[in-house]
């Protein structure tokens, strides 16, 4: 399996990815849902996102990040990241964060103004999530992992072409070696040196700003990258069914966190023990994911798009629901999960008769852009011309969202306006 082709040609829409990021993201709504209150279901559901969710959402973003810096070179790939991710994350962080932590201090404390809010005149230590990012912190990582995608991929171009990384890749037993080192490694390095180095300099982030998660989660974008530069013999071999891989890493994780080993119970057993689980869970989540969405969906295509809004507005629809339903922090888990499906309705709403019918909204919401120009495509018009699903709608990037009943057929698909369709991670 090592050095058999992938059945897909280079350039390829994987859907499975577009299938796995939708999934990703919307599963944030439950994640946050369990800030209201404290219930153990919803808690036990953010700590098992909190096992993969994000650390799998970075690593298809390195993967289709080094998609776009190979399709359309590094300078303009980065342009339009930084646009299409940065436009969104400082409109929404602007004109609805500021009220979502309003209502969420409300909501865990007495209740005050909204202008004794912004003034800061709290009472000492309040309750609730008050990161004045809230859920957009995964944008800013986004937007620094942008601005090094560049230097990953000319970095692991020339790994992946050394004599080393092909000896160490020969088969699929090597090849999960070989990825499991290379994550826990990176893991232990990136978090001990900013343990060691950065915290002991300036203690806690004083901006709240979200390093130390963009720290975390870099080993995950770099594999991210790595598979798509190997993608023709790395990503079969990632991506096939792994149960026994699962199941031992499952019981690491069990005895990490219930101290049953002294040496895995330690922090670094712990941290490597929850990578260990992560990288088993996502390959065997990618496996499941390409065998069910192996080709285009129009629902995989509008769900993809719409989670975007989605997750942008959720944390401020949460509490607005929440409030207006005169909840306590003392509900509990049918009850958030009414407020849950209220969230998906009203942001699904908002996506389907707001965002798409506004060119302006898709812009500073979604950030979809036009394409400014013309790709450079070397190849033959005519090969060009049968590959049109390479590039169709995935995320902010793309210039249009559609909903469903507007979807053409897939070989209607017009081949000049397909070119100004991008992916956003």
């Amino acid at each position: 399996m090592g050095g058999r082709a992938a059945p897909s040609a280079p350039d390829d829409h994987y859907h499975h990815l577009d299938a796995l990021r939708g999934i990703f993201m919307l599963g944030g709504v439950f994640v946050h849902a369990s800030t209201l209150g404290d219930d153990p279901v919803f808690h036990g559901i953010a700590y098992a996102s909190g096992l993969f969710r994000m650390a799998d959402f970075f690593l298809i973003s390195g993967f289709l990040s080094a998609m776009l810096v190979r399709k359309y070179g590094p300078a303009r790939t980065v342009r339009r990241r930084l646009a299409s991710v940065g436009i969104p994350c400082v409109c929404t962080l602007v004109l609805f964060n500021p009220t979502a932590l309003w209502l969420s201090y409300n909501f865990h404390n007495p209740d005050i103004s909204f202008l004794d809010f912004l003034q800061g005149h709290t009472v000492p230590d309040p309750a609730g999530e008050l990161r004045w990012l809230l859920q957009l912190w995964f944008l800013v990582a986004l937007l620094v992992y942008a601005l090094c995608t560049p230097a990953a991929v000319t970095v692991l171009s020339r790994v992946v072409a050394s004599p080393v990384y092909r000896r160490a890749t020969t088969s699929r037993p090597r090849i999960m070696a070989a990825i499991i080192t290379s994550v826990m490694v990176g893991t232990i390095l990136i978090r001990g040196g900013y343990r060691a180095a950065v915290v002991p300099a300036i203690g806690s982030d004083p901006l709240d700003l979200p390093v130390e998660e963009t720290l975390d989660f870099l080993p995950f974008f770099l594999l991210g990258v790595l598979l798509y530069l190997d993608r023709r013999r790395l990503l079969p071999a990632f991506q096939r069914p792994a149960p026994i891989l699962l199941a031992a890493a499952g019981v690491l994780l069990l005895a990490s966190t219930r101290g049953w080993a002294g040496g895995l119970a330690s922090s670094t057993g712990l941290v490597l023990s929850r990578t260990l689980f992560t990288v088993a869970i996502t390959v065997n989540l990618f496996a499941v994911a390409s065998r069910l969405v192996p080709g285009p969906r129009p629902a995989v295509r509008y769900l993809s798009d719409a989670s975007y809004t989605v997750y942008l507005f959720h944390y401020f629809w949460i509490y607005v629901i929440a409030t207006l339903l005169s909840f306590d922090p003392s509900l509990r888990w049918s009850q958030m999960l009414l407020v849950t499906a209220l969230t998906f309705g009203v942001t699904f709403a908002i996506h389907h008769f707001v965002i798409l019918r506004s060119p302006f909204l898709r812009k500073i919401f979604n950030g979809k852009f036009p394409a400014g120009g013309r790709q450079v495509d070397r190849r033959p018009a005519a090969a060009t011309a049968t590959r049109i699903e390479t590039v169709t709608a995935a995320g902010p990037e793309s210039e249009r969202t559609q909903p469903l009943r507007w979807l053409p057929p897939t070989g209607h698909l017009d081949p000049e306006r397909t070119q100004q369709l991008h992916w956003i991670l």
